[in-house]
């Protein structure tokens, strides 16, 4: 077998960013796995299902990958395969714009996935002790991976010696959050828990509107006030894909998320893009989200009207009345000129107002948001807009080995854009670091 050397690429953090501590609280522990480490990984087992991940990424890329190929060559010895291999694993400029595409690289690190929970939690121990290298190198300070939420992993984590110091955030289902959410409980009262620092929910938005996190919101918060010294911080992915609605809607369920207590939002693209982006285009929503959408903007009438959005209750109210029979399932078609753009960008405005009241800390990722939002004019990131509106931002990596990207990188790509420079820099370190989940859960009050 080919050996498996640390490739140097990583940069080392340059000094003006050690004067504070660096915090990367919105990263994937399995995104954080760079090409050449799951080549090797890949090469080294033979459980992997090579039908579902073939499957999928032909679903989305319109071919089967010879990926299990270039593994078989990588075992026997065939080091020329890195490159191809790379290619296949790293999300690029080329897949920019389908969060399918990202997915359907993205599986291959779930391909292999060990269904044993001893053998699962050796593998994720395997996986995290790169990772920490990884980091350590770049000069992080605090990390909060989202990943399996396993007893010996939290131990790990628990009696390593920083920096940096990992923590755990548990990540939950959309659909059905309850059984996993109950071994979370178990988990963070348990011996280890002071590892567990936070709940999150990622992975397709499609289908899982805001009102079903209601509940398991309220059972967390009910678990922080029975248990402070172990109290979770919510998170949640939202806003990052949205091609199943009207832009109105994927502001609308940023908005709502935040109002339901979220203490960071992931990503939240939708809340701050420019809309020119996007241009004069149609796109459908179902009638279910579209009599939400009208229910939202029949409850915030005065505060979108001050915001120079037209609201007429009457025409609402009217439609309402035109969907009552139709199937919940239906596509309505939209379609937006000029005039509705700029109606959105207005809508935008009084969402991050709201947002900004609701405290709730927006995780950008630069390079994650720009491929997977479609975003290839920088100026049209949504963290122009965020920063203008006063809103409290932290700048993470989300899977830096998916992406090739540093955390240093992310900072200076901000800095660079926005013409923040140093001042903007550090501003941006002070807020990550005092948005940690235990800082914002209330567990460790003092963010210093």
């Amino acid at each position: 077998m080919v050996p498996l050397e640390r490739r140097a690429t990583i940069p080392p953090v340059c000094p003006v960013l050690r004067r504070k501590h660096l915090a990367d609280l919105h990263v994937h522990l399995y995104g954080c796995i760079r090409a050449i480490e799951m080549l090797g990984f890949l090469a080294a087992t033979d459980k992997v299902d090579w039908d579902w991940y073939e499957t999928e990424f032909e679903a989305a890329f319109g071919f089967v990958p010879p990926t299990r190929e270039l593994v078989e060559r990588y075992r026997a010895g065939d080091g020329s395969v890195v490159d191809a291999f790379s290619e296949l694993f790293v999300v690029g400029e080329a897949d920019a714009g389908s969060f399918a595409r990202f997915a359907a690289k993205a599986n291959l690190k779930w391909s292999a996935v060990n269904d044993s929970p001893e053998r699962l939690a050796a593998q994720v121990l395997g996986f995290a002790t790169t990772v920490r290298a990884d980091f350590r190198h770049q000069g992080v300070d605090h990390v909060e991976l989202r990943t399996f939420c396993l007893p010996e992993v939290l131990e790990a984590f628990l009696h390593e010696s920083g920096p940096p110091v990992q923590r755990v955030v548990a990540t939950l289902p959309r659909g059905d959050p309850w059984a996993a959410w109950e071994q979370v409980k178990r988990e963070a009262a348990g011996p280890f828990g002071e590892a567990l620092v936070a709940v999150d929910w990622s992975g397709v938005e499609e289908g899982h509107p805001p009102r079903e996190l209601a509940e398991v919101f309220a059972e967390v918060r009910g678990f922080n006030v029975a248990h402070p010294d172990r109290a979770l911080a919510i998170l949640a992915h939202v806003g990052e894909s949205f091609a199943d609605k009207s832009l109105e809607s994927a502001i609308r369920w940023v908005h709502e998320v935040a109002a339901l207590g979220a203490h960071r939002l992931g990503h939240a693209i939708a809340l701050g893009v420019d809309p020119a982006l996007y241009g004069p285009h149609a796109r459908t929503e179902s009638v279910a989200e579209r009599k939400d959408q009208i229910a939202y903007d029949l409850a915030h009438a005065q505060g979108l009207r001050s915001a120079g959005v037209r609201v007429e209750r009457r025409e609402l109210l009217t439609e309402l009345d035109h969907l009552a029979s139709a199937p919940a399932e239906a596509l309505l078609p939209i379609a937006y000129d000029q005039k509705r753009l700029q109606e959105i960008r207005r809508r935008q405005n009084y969402a991050m107002e709201q947002v900004r009241k609701a405290g709730a800390v927006i995780e950008v990722c630069p390079t994650s948001n720009g491929i997977i939002g479609g975003i290839s004019d920088p100026s049209f990131h949504p963290v122009h807009r965020f920063i203008e509106a006063g809103l409290r931002v932290v700048i993470s990596t989300d899977n830096p080995g998916t992406f090739v990207t540093t955390l240093g990188e992310e900072l200076a790509w901000v800095c660079r854009h926005t013409g923040g420079g140093d001042d903007l820099r550090l501003a941006l370190l002070d807020n990550a670091w005092n948005s940690r989940a235990e800082v914002l859960s209330g567990r460790h009050p003092n963010a210093s």
